[in-house]
């Protein structure tokens, strides 16, 4: 027969097994930087950071389906990979807002990060040039 101790332990090491798969920690941010540090590879060095920060911004609005992002993707097609419905409009303005650059749903990523290089490589070179 099985002394009382023994079921004890067994009791207490099944029900602090279940407790930690049940009662898992906390969710830690997803870092959708390093999600999408792929797209880098499809873009000239002077452009990767960039490429690479745009995209993370565009994965915080369409989750892990950025994954899918290559550069000829356009911003109808990424809008349509959110799960929460936005138009490609939506993603117009925040560009627009963010890094001051126009651009209508059938740009492409990698017109859109060229765009925003070109913009930035011009107010830095205003920056210096006025000093």
């Amino acid at each position: 027969m099985i002394q009382p101790f023994y079921l004890y332990v067994g009791a207490v090491v099944l029900l602090l097994s279940l407790g930690r798969i049940v009662w898992r920690q906390s969710h830690k941010p997803t870092d959708w930087a390093l999600i999408v540090a792929f797209i880098r590879l499809d873009f000239p060095p002077d452009q990767r950071s960039l490429a690479q920060k745009i995209a993370a911004g565009l994965a915080e609005v369409v989750g892990m389906k950025i994954k899918q992002l290559r550069p000829e993707h356009t911003l109808k097609q990424i809008a349509a990979w959110a799960n929460d419905r936005i138009y490609a409009q939506d993603l117009m303005k925040i560009f627009l807002v963010a890094f001051r650059v126009e651009c209508d749903e059938d740009t492409t990523f990698r017109t859109l990060v060229e765009k925003v290089a070109a913009k930035q490589a011009k107010v830095g070179f205003g920056a210096v040039k006025n000093s």
